[in-house]
């Protein structure tokens, strides 16, 4: 039998007793139901609030943070129907109140082995949003017909956003706003029953997510492992190329189950100013211009003088800087890469002058080390160019990482980097002379590239090195995407995969009978081809 005590009236004479407030992000399986913590057989009541839920906490008098304790859930009788199957430990003894824990989730803190800096760190200073060692949770609340319209039409683009209610809770911080929107994101990944979600603050009244106006849910419905893109970004991280941050969060709609998601800042103008430009442009009117390629392939092929031979639906602005009138800024770059003879000598220089050729290349070398097809290397797709107007140079920054380390039945581990994308490539229309003329036909570029190809791969793109990181992700969230797997999605349009948790841990340890590559063996056959094609 269990005593159930109200919280605070235990008061006990000890030295070593003290108040200690114990929290928890839980989410009832009726609205009458409740939370506990239980201390030495006793239960302790939680309490929550509109303002607070689904955040339950409470002060306990007169315990001591040297005894164990764990959550349960209580009917409205106060009977124990749900009870952790394990025990709670402070690690600090000192405390006076627990991490904000997550019910039926043991860890809550996850120790990432280190990954190589093989160049030089380009982040910004660490955000409380993005922090990789722990699960947040984002609690949206909607009005319910309205939720429905959005989640039933998300092919519809010009489907109109809903303002929603946003909580973030993770160990140690909470973050609420009443008003954002919520919208759909993606373009083909709008087809699958489980959709990316897009959220905006309200930044002209100064709101925003940590500094960061928009923030992408990214659903990563064709990846079961649902780490390659995070390993992806370690890898961008590591070696030194701008990329936007992102960590897990699980998300949760009007108090129910709605899946596990990787939530990334987007590229706007605060990443422009925080992660290119390190704070030193304020202003966002001296910003270059930002130019998205995703929708369809942008081939950076040269047109003609004039924006109307360039299709804004392939290159989309998003920033027009005040020295780009007319797109004639960019409109010079691509002509001067059909100008340019890559046999002519000084190639480097004069793509120095004018593109970062060594983050560009960097971005290269990982696009072929990880297969990513869906890409600029292969297809064309997924990245902006920024012309920095500090360093009077283009930015090659690539987006979109849900499809590398080969994600597909795609038997071409072997393909060494000359051969790379060939097949597109032979194709009308596909042609990239960024690739082709800088890469394959330029020496002391092809040169450059196979250095940093051959840097990568030694310090950091082996299975020595990400094998540990991988197992560290797979044993942080192997609980949520089993719980992501089983949401009914029923209801919802588009095509649904029948992932299981088995297809989690294949496709990250490797071959079956009808899986080409696992993650693990991926990166381990990719690395050792590439020294050898490369003479070292």
């Amino acid at each position: 039998m269990y005593i159930i005590l109200t919280t605070g009236l235990l008061a006990l004479a000890s030295s070593v007793l003290a108040d200690v407030t114990y929290n928890v992000v839980a989410f009832p399986d009726a609205s009458t139901n409740r939370y506990a913590v239980e201390i030495n057989k006793k239960l302790y009541v939680l309490r929550t609030s509109e303002a607070t839920f689904p955040l339950w906490s409470a002060n306990v008098a007169g315990v001591s943070t040297s005894s164990s304790y764990r959550y349960v859930q209580l009917d409205s009788d106060n009977g124990v129907i749900n009870r952790e199957k394990f025990q709670r430990h402070f690690s600090n003894k000192n405390a006076t109140a627990t991490m904000n824990e997550f019910f039926n989730r043991q860890t809550t803190i996850t120790t990432l082995p280190a990954i190589k800096q093989v160049y030089k760190d380009i982040r910004p200073e660490p955000s409380k949003a993005f922090d990789s060692s722990q699960i947040a949770t984002i609690y949206l609340t909607a009005e319910p017909t309205m939720f429905a319209d959005l989640m039933n039409n998300p092919l519809d683009k010009k489907y109109e956003d809903i303002k929603v209610g946003f909580k973030f809770i993770n160990a140690n911080t909470v973050y609420s706003v009443n008003k954002a929107k919520l919208a759909v994101s993606g373009n083909s990944s709008r087809k699958f029953k489980k959709v990316s979600l897009r959220i905006k603050f309200n930044d002209d009244n100064g709101e925003t997510f940590f500094d960061r106006p928009i923030i992408k849910l990214r659903a990563e419905a064709t990846d079961p492992t649902m780490i390659r893109e995070k390993l992806y970004l370690d890898l961008l991280n590591s070696v030194g190329v701008a990329t936007y941050q992102g960590s897990y969060v699980r998300v949760y709609v009007n108090g129910k189950s709605h899946g596990f998601y990787l939530m990334v800042e987007d590229i706007e103008e605060p990443f422009l100013m925080n992660t290119i430009h390190h704070g030193t442009i304020s202003d966002k009117k001296a910003l270059g211009s930002l130019y998205q390629m995703g929708l369809r392939e942008a081939t950076m092929v040269y047109e003609g003088s004039s924006a109307v031979h360039y299709n804004p639906r392939i290159y989309s602005t998003k920033i027009r800087g005040s020295t780009d009138k007319d797109m004639k800024q960019w409109i010079a770059f691509m002509k001067d890469l059909q100008d340019w003879d890559p046999a002519a000598p000084g190639g480097v220089a004069y793509w120095n002058q004018r593109l970062d050729l060594d983050g560009f290349l960097r971005s290269m070398a990982l696009e072929y080390l990880t297969g990513a097809w869906d890409a600029f290397w292969y297809r064309g797709h997924n990245f902006f160019m920024y012309h920095n107007p500090q360093r009077k140079v283009w930015q090659f920054i690539p987006t979109d990482f849900d499809h590398t380390f080969m994600s597909g039945n795609r038997p071409d581990v072997h393909t060494t980097y000359k051969k790379f994308g060939q097949g597109p490539l032979r194709k009308k229309f596909t042609a990239r002379p960024l690739v082709t003329k800088l890469i394959y036909k330029n020496k002391d570029i092809n040169k450059q590239f196979e250095a940093i190809l051959s840097t990568i791969t030694q310090d950091v793109f082996n299975s020595r090195v990400l094998d540990a990181r991988i197992d560290a992700y797979k044993t942080q969230i192997e609980q949520d995407v089993a719980w992501d797997f089983l949401i009914d999605r029923s209801e919802q349009p588009g095509k649904k995969i029948h992932w299981t948790i088995d297809h989690f841990y294949t496709r990250i340890e490797g071959r079956n009978r009808k899986i080409i590559s696992g993650l693990k063996p991926w990166i381990s056959n990719r690395a050792k081809i590439v020294l050898d094609q490369i003479g070292e």
